[in-house]
């Protein structure tokens, strides 16, 4: 078609993590991104778990690049005032300012493959050949495949038939500001705190104190935010930091320039991630924990093993769906099982504030289940460990078996007989 092999679409870390493995594999990658410079404004919570290190050494390299406030400490309360604090000596996650953090990745990505920036993609059309996309100013790109990393709105997904139906549900709003500490600071700069709101939906709130600035957000669901919320966001959120202002975890003034507001993907992968000369990664993809909302760690991940199943392709020289049905085998292979649970436990957890309550009230009273909770929730601990614990715990019977329903789950996600 023409001497581009993959099209990568979005250059966030899932597009970036792509663009990078395929250059260095030699693929003829072309990465088409909407922004005209980088770095460029991403709004976002900015926490990356520890285990990134591990997934991706190189991140060690890039965090050294850039701010990057190593934390130890996490503050979790529950709707009903019910606090807890867990310590340890090892950071459990590194906060950082997604638009430092991309542009680093991004640097890497355009050192082994092309790159054309200021492209807004409004069109995807497969062939019996390749792909062809289409940008709004009309020109055209084309190659054999695509890997969509092009975000919860991804063009990519819905005009390959991969994201079908409504999003209320399945999505979340995240209303945040970050904030220079001139004007807006935590009280504990070595500490992340999470607040679980919910009354009347899923809700939640957050205290990430970056090295020279203070991320502060409130989510909920986007059936919510439409209903109670649309064209009040910016005063919600100045009353948010207010309560905060008034419970003393910050001190200053909200700056309301810095509000944003953007949708997170908390309905678990999509139901179908490939087909014929295409692939999602990331947030196109739905690769976001629904409980954590817990986002960079499985868009590089899913871009990673994106580009794995493109370069098979390559290779093959078949880029059928059959082909590329191995892409699907592998994510769930290595992050399935906690992006399945993780919808499970929010969908149970948030529907019910007793529960929340239950929950954090018995990690107050056992520093295991504290440990595994928060680690959990960091993404440091794996579901089935504090499972495990909790079918296996000395707390009283009543209490546990109130919390256990939440964690109840077979291999497959469902509902297991015997026994975030």
């Amino acid at each position: 078609m023409n001497d581009i092999d993959v099209l990568v679409v979005g250059a966030g870390p899932s597009g970036s993590t792509a663009a990078k493995l395929l250059g260095e594999a030699g693929v003829r990658a072309l990465v088409l991104e909407k922004a005209e410079v980088f770095p460029r404004e991403k709004p976002c919570g900015g926490g990356l778990s520890a285990r990134m290190l591990t997934r991706f050494p190189y991140v060690k390299d890039v965090l050294a690049e850039i701010g990057t406030n190593p934390i130890r400490r996490v503050y979790l309360e529950s709707p009903d005032g019910t606090g807890v604090t867990w310590e340890q000596d090892d950071p459990i996650m590194y906060l950082i300012r997604r638009w430092e953090f991309d542009a680093a990745l991004f640097r890497r990505a355009q050192a082994v493959a092309q790159v054309e920036l200021g492209v807004t993609v409004r069109a995807l059309r497969v062939l019996p050949d390749g792909v062809e996309v289409e940008a709004t100013d009309g020109r055209t790109f084309r190659a054999k495949m695509v890997i969509g990393c092009d975000s919860a709105n991804s063009v990519i997904a819905r005009h390959s038939g991969l994201r079908v139906g409504d999003i209320r549900s399945e999505y979340a709003v995240d209303m945040m500001e970050e904030t220079p500490v001139a004007r807006l600071q935590a009280a504990r700069p070595d500490t992340v705190s999470l607040f679980l709101t919910l009354t009347k939906t899923f809700g939640y709130g957050y205290i990430f104190p970056k090295t020279d600035h203070c991320n502060l957000g409130f989510g909920c669901k986007l059936n919510y935010y439409l209903e109670e919320l649309r064209g009040r966001g910016k005063e919600h959120h100045a009353a948010w930091v207010e309560e905060m202002k008034q419970k003393g975890f910050v001190t200053g003034e909200t700056q309301k320039d810095s509000y944003k507001a953007f949708p997170i993907p908390v309905g678990g992968p999509l139901a179908k991630t490939y087909t014929g000369r295409v692939l999602l990664a990331g947030d196109a993809g739905g690769f976001v924990n629904a409980f954590t909302a817990e986002g960079i760690f499985y868009a590089m991940s899913s871009g990673a093993l994106a580009a794995e199943a493109a370069i098979a392709a390559i290779q093959a020289g078949d880029f059928s769906e059959g082909q590329l049905k191995s892409y699907e085998r592998v994510w769930k292979a290595e992050i399935g099982g906690d992006l399945e649970h993780s919808v499970d436990i929010q969908r149970r957890l948030f529907n019910d504030s007793g529960r929340i309550d239950q929950i954090v009230r018995a990690a107050a009273r056992d520093q295991d289940l504290l440990r595994l909770l928060i680690g959990y929730s960091m993404g440091a601990v794996r579901y089935e460990e504090l499972r495990n614990y909790m079918a296996a715990s000395a707390l009283p019977k009543w209490v546990m078996s109130k919390i256990t329903s939440v964690f109840r789950f077979g291999s497959k996600g469902t509902a297991a007989t015997s026994g975030v």
